[in-house]
């Protein structure tokens, strides 16, 4: 299954463990999203976001959120869902 992008949708995935042993946000969006929309789409789901912050173990205050790693990233291939169910992989 194919799944289209849009211009006026950004996905952002959190990791509590990245790499580099600290929590990351991985933010995947089309290549025609600006810098400035990308940055206050994070700003205002993740660096804001005091629930988040305290599930990831970060004590920074919102404008500051040492410790904490983002990937951005350009969508350029289709995502591929399996359902594997459909493929015979489902419960056993």
């Amino acid at each position: 299954m194919e799944v289209a992008y849009s211009d006026n949708i950004v996905d952002i995935h959190i990791e509590k463990t990245g790499p580099s042993g600290r929590p990351m946000a991985i933010v995947t969006a089309s290549p025609s999203i600006s810098l400035d929309k990308l940055t206050v789409a994070i700003q205002k789901v993740v660096t804001r976001n005091t629930d988040l912050r305290a599930k990831l173990g970060l004590k920074a205050c919102p404008r500051c959120i040492s410790g904490m790693d983002f990937g951005i990233h350009q969508w350029f291939d289709p995502v591929l869902r399996v359902d594997l169910d459909k493929i015979g992989l489902g419960k056993d």
